[in-house]
């Protein structure tokens, strides 16, 4: 009898990055808008949440403007360098009034 080597590849094991938390997001050329949907916190997930947007858009998400919520709390403003996420409370609900509280700091932070 002859034997045969085989090698398997599984190409999926390098898939798509797991998250534990659920969510959904808008995304638009210079923001991305993440909102938690499910038990656990996305704020508790927030890296992988990020990792798992730029593996779907292939690209990385580092010079969006990036914030986040969960359920119907507070949005956090987010800054994210590839590896670390670091998230910024901006005691607002309303998701228009926390951009603007966003675009408010980016104009103060260019201007020093």
């Amino acid at each position: 009898m002859h034997r045969q080597n085989q090698i398997v590849l599984d190409l999926q094991a390098c898939g798509t990055p797991a998250t534990r938390a659920e969510f959904s997001y808008h995304m638009t050329p210079a923001t991305i808008s993440i909102t938690g949907e499910g038990r656990l916190s996305v704020g508790k997930d927030l890296e992988a949440v990020l990792r798992k947007i730029e593996y779907w858009h292939q690209a990385p998400i580092t010079r969006f403007k990036i914030m986040v919520r969960h359920g119907q709390g507070a949005w956090h403003r987010i800054q994210w360098d590839g590896k670390t996420a670091t998230a910024f409370r901006l005691n607002e609900k309303d998701e228009k009034k926390a951009w603007a509280l966003i675009g408010s700091m980016s104009t103060v932070n260019a201007t020093k």
